[in-house]
């Protein structure tokens, strides 16, 4: 029987190689003797094409971890100018794609500056973007500078080859589409989205037509899980021409969405990612066969805040319902409360926890609504935390209490008696007390704090002299940065060398007097005023203002950077002084101006209110600040409105934070006193 099986197993081993020789021949001449013209002609008609595949851009989180931006895909329509004119009808095909969009409800990008319906006239509120590319055109073309909107459109149908069948409105529509291709091809390197973000309906119509030039692509965008922090987050854009020229010397595409404002701006380096590349393979017939990655796309990391984005939607929500509730008082449209700001800060790191500022906007309609947005007189995308400057009023008063201290012009113990009118310069500048024709009596500086008495800062601030109660200013990081991470005002710190170079002006005593209660040429942003609360709170350390937590990898494998706390300055004044000041705005909570919702709040609250003069017949700004526990403090609050009256009537604001912060059972803070009942 072995003898047998073994010639077998030497047949087998010598025919099966035969056979698979004999195979791969045939077939090999099959590719290049019978087919080999078919198939060489076949790959000459093969398109293909590397393209940049962009990088998952980073997610963006709040401190406790809740996703406040991600990305998803969209699926845009482009046009591809060369491929559209080669075809039979372009402007054809162009009025029956903006026609199957119209049916839809979908809205295609034209901002052709022009009226859509004769007689053709220029838009009245277009943009300067506009403008400058109308311009840019009609150069390039030699036209007319001044050339009219119906002689452009007669243009249009000569340049662009528009039948004479069309009618003006279907003229104006394929001229519109035309238009913005040819600004792309001549000004800006980026692709042309007849429409963005388009439903199943558009596509598998465009997809049943056949539309030449005419494709559906996927990018990926930014999805936002919040309707709040706007002026924080930020978005992301096409680059502009500026941009262009810094961000392909970074090796990015000149069609590269970068962070255009906000943190997404901030934070570019991080969330951006690196972008991967493929090669993909057409046919004649415009099918893929294939697609091929020869660099796999790295995602960007994760950016995650300080911002505790509940604080951040009671911040705002406050601050507009508060807002609100002035103007239902008010009938003279001109005393309206125009917007506001409200910071929340720990003291002792100096992370933002919130940053609100009203008016404000969403980022998820912001491209649509950009133009009613920019020519709102309210100002909806002016970030007035960080870049509204305004006067302190009161909230001042500690710096000339502790620079009068600390120089030794009082001591705590100092009686000043309010004469009601400072009558220190004869004939000149005599400011009163706000209880006038009414007295504070005699009070020291504790309690000039608790009943604000302008008199007694008077008296007071004109010994110390400006330059040091300017000097203190300055330690508190008033009229300085703060370090946050978006643009901001640095303000106005009134000192002697501001009058001088901006006014050409002496200093001169009354200017002391009228700065000493937070007056003058004081200007401060709300930012600045939360880390002058957070460093009295600290006893005099002041640490840099900041919305960065740490960043993580984008599979949150690892911390790639971490924001350690960081002093910016302190302010050299003796520990009992603080303690004197601070004594003095737990008294405003207990017993003075902000007591009617602080006095038997649960946690002891230190505070000062603000009301702002601005001159005659307008309304006061109200300012409050405030920070807490007394004894611990943790956070400080800043609230401004714009012609809110007095700092009394925004003390509302901050309870509800405090209330949420302290009290709530979704933030991880709450750590109610003993024997306290909660209301």
């Amino acid at each position: 029987m072995q003898r047998i099986i073994k010639p077998l197993r030497l047949v087998a081993l010598v025919m099966i190689p035969l056979v698979l020789a004999s195979s791969y021949l045939l077939s090999l001449y099959g590719l290049q003797i019978i087919n080999g013209s078919a198939y060489y002609e076949q790959s000459r008609n093969n398109i293909v094409i590397t393209e940049i595949v962009p990088a998952s851009r980073g997610n963006i989180l709040d401190r406790c971890g809740r996703l406040l931006v991600s990305n998803r895909i969209s699926y845009n329509i482009t046009i591809d100018r060369s491929e559209l004119v080669k075809a039979e009808h372009p402007n054809g095909i162009l009025l029956s794609l903006a026609e199957d969009a119209r049916k839809l409800g979908i809205i295609y990008t034209d901002t052709t500056p022009i009226s859509m319906q004769p007689p053709f006239s220029y838009l009245p509120d277009m943009s300067q973007s506009q403008k400058q590319r109308l311009n840019e055109y009609t150069e390039v073309f030699k036209l007319d500078p001044e050339i009219s909107a119906e002689e452009l459109m007669d243009f249009f149908r000569e340049h662009y080859s528009i039948p004479e069948s069309f009618t003006d409105e279907q003229a104006r529509i394929a001229a519109g589409i035309r238009y913005e291709l040819e600004l792309r091809a001549l000004f800006i390197p980026q692709p042309y989205y007849f429409a963005s973000d388009v439903n199943i309906d558009l596509i598998s119509i465009i997809k049943e037509k056949g539309y030449p030039g005419v494709s559906i692509v996927t990018i990926p965008v930014r999805q936002y899980h919040t309707d709040y922090a706007a002026h924080i987050l930020g978005r992301i854009g096409p680059m502009d021409r500026d941009e262009i020229t810094y961000y392909t010397q970074l090796g990015y595409p000149v069609n590269a969405l970068v962070g255009k404002d906000g943190l997404e701006a901030r934070y570019e380096e991080y969330l951006r990612g690196v972008d991967g590349e493929q090669v993909t393979t057409r046919n004649s017939s415009g099918l893929i066969t294939s697609v091929l990655y020869t660099k796999e796309p790295k995602p960007g990391d994760n950016l995650v805040l300080t911002i505790d984005i509940e604080c951040q939607q009671i911040a705002e929500d406050s601050l507009k319902s508060t807002i609100d509730a002035i103007n239902a008082g008010r009938t003279d449209e001109t005393s309206l409360a125009n917007g506001g700001a409200v910071v929340v800060i720990d003291v002792k790191s100096g992370g933002v926890l919130a940053s609100a500022s009203y008016p404000t906007y969403s980022l998820d309609s912001f491209s649509i609504n950009y133009n009613e947005l920019a020519q709102n007189p309210m100002k909806p995308m002016f970030n007035r935390a960080t870049l509204g400057a305004y006067s302190p009023g009161s909230t001042f008063k500690m710096v000339t209490a502790i620079a009068a201290l600390n120089e030794e012009v009082i001591t705590t113990s100092t009686k000043v008696f309010d004469k009601g009118r400072y009558t220190e310069y004869k004939g000149m500048y005599q400011p009163k007390c706000w209880v006038y024709p009414d007295t504070h009596g005699s009070v020291n500086v504790i309690e000039a704090l608790e009943v604000s008495c302008n008199y007694f800062f008077y008296h007071v601030g004109d010994r110390t002299g400006i330059d040091n109660i300017s000097k203190y200013a300055r330690q508190f990081g008033l009229g300085m940065e703060t370090g946050i991470e978006l643009f901001e005002s640095t303000g106005v710190l009134a000192t002697r060398e501001y009058k001088e170079e901006t006014y050409g002006e002496s200093w001169y005593g009354g200017d002391t007097v009228q700065a000493s209660i937070g007056q003058s040429y004081n200007l401060f942003t709300p930012m600045q005023m939360a880390t002058y609360c957070a460093t009295i709170a600290n006893n005099g350390t002041r640490y840099a203002a900041h919305f960065m937590k740490e960043i993580k990898a984008h599979d949150n494998s690892e911390i790639v950077e971490k924001n350690e706390p960081e002093v910016l300055s302190t302010v050299d004044a003796d520990l009992k002084y603080f303690e004197a000041i601070k004594q003095g705005m737990l008294n405003v909570s207990k017993n003075g101006t902000a007591s009617t919702v602080f006095g038997n709040y649960p946690i002891d609250v230190a505070s000062k209110t603000g009301t702002v003069q601005l001159g005659e017949n307008i309304e006061n700004n109200a300012v409050f600040i405030a920070y807490a526990p007394y004894e611990d403090p943790q956070i400080a609050v800043v609230v401004v409105v714009e012609s809110g009256g007095g700092g009394s009537a925004v003390t509302q604001i901050a309870k509800n934070i405090f209330d949420y912060y302290f009290f709530s059972d979704n933030t991880g803070y709450s750590q109610a006193a003993e024997n306290r009942i909660l209301r």
